[in-house]
């Protein structure tokens, strides 16, 4: 019935992983902070939003939403997958202290990965590649058809996300970030992806996920009608989801003063003024 979606979907693989990364992060942050030194006290604004994420993730992926975007409706799914990617993964990333972040990168080799997987252009590709890929038709409907498939679909999109905010939200100079206008120009490469999938599942004429053929309707929304929404949704309110991103940037921009002293924040095409001013003294 139309109904159905209102219960709540009981996942004992995803509630024992969300204790599991919670009892790990307590720990970090408590017993190996102490037995370590790695800091004196608890960064309680980051540990709120560890667990604020938590709830979040909690809610995404087992509450009433779950059940609605795995069984009924594919604009439901669009509204999970935005959550699990553009606000779980940010709140995900912030939340971990520069000093729980610096002994995972320790080790050169892994520095070196973290260096490399964050930079804007293979993030970038990494985390487009990924959303991409399972929003091929085929892709998609394995993953509703198959629950493994879908619980990779999801750690995916989990991980390959923190990635993408990684170049944004880094706290640590062993794995810096970009300059604040590559990150600008990164950002918006990523919305105009982004809405070029919404506009093409939005536009379409046919059905592209077939699994949503042969289910039950709710709320009076044919099949071809909640795909558009679905595809409206990642090319509008996706989109200003990562303005938040661009005005975050922004502000980091503004309070160096770097637009002040007549730089761009790119680094190459300040060299080269650098240059040319120092030519032309």
């Amino acid at each position: 019935t139309s109904d159905d979606w209102l219960f709540w979907d009981w996942h004992p693989s995803i509630i024992i992983g969300i204790l599991m990364m919670t009892a790990l992060y307590t720990v970090a942050i408590t017993r190996w902070r102490k037995r370590y030194g790695w800091a004196d006290e608890i960064d309680v604004p980051r540990a709120r939003v560890f667990y604020g994420s938590m709830v979040l993730l909690w809610f995404t992926l087992d509450g009433p939403l779950h059940h609605l975007s795995d069984e009924l409706l594919f604009s439901a799914h669009m509204i999970q997958h935005l959550m699990l990617q553009l606000v779980w993964a940010a709140l995900f990333v912030w939340s971990f202290p520069p000093w729980l972040l610096k002994p995972l990168v320790k080790h050169p080799r892994v520095r070196r990965l973290a260096v490399w997987l964050t930079r804007p252009w293979p993030a970038f590709m990494i985390y487009n590649g990924v959303t991409w890929l399972w929003h091929f038709p085929p892709m998609y409907n394995l993953a509703l058809e198959a629950h493994e498939w879908h619980i990779f679909e999801h750690l995916l999109f989990m991980s390959t996300a923190c990635i993408f905010y990684f170049p944004m939200l880094s706290p640590i100079k062993e794995v810096p970030r970009p300059s604040h206008g590559a990150l600008m120009v990164y950002i918006f490469g990523n919305m105009a992806v982004m809405k070029a999938l919404g506009i093409i599942i939005s536009l379409q004429d046919n059905v592209l996920y077939t699994y949503y053929l042969k289910v039950p309707r709710v709320w009076g929304l044919t099949a071809i009608s909640d795909q558009q929404i679905g595809g409206l949704l990642m090319w509008l309110p996706g989109g200003l989801l990562l303005w938040g991103g661009v005005g975050y940037v922004f502000a980091q921009w503004a309070m160096t003063g770097t637009p002040k002293r007549g730089k761009t924040g790119i680094e190459a095409i300040d060299a080269r003024r650098q240059r040319r001013q120092e030519g032309d003294t």
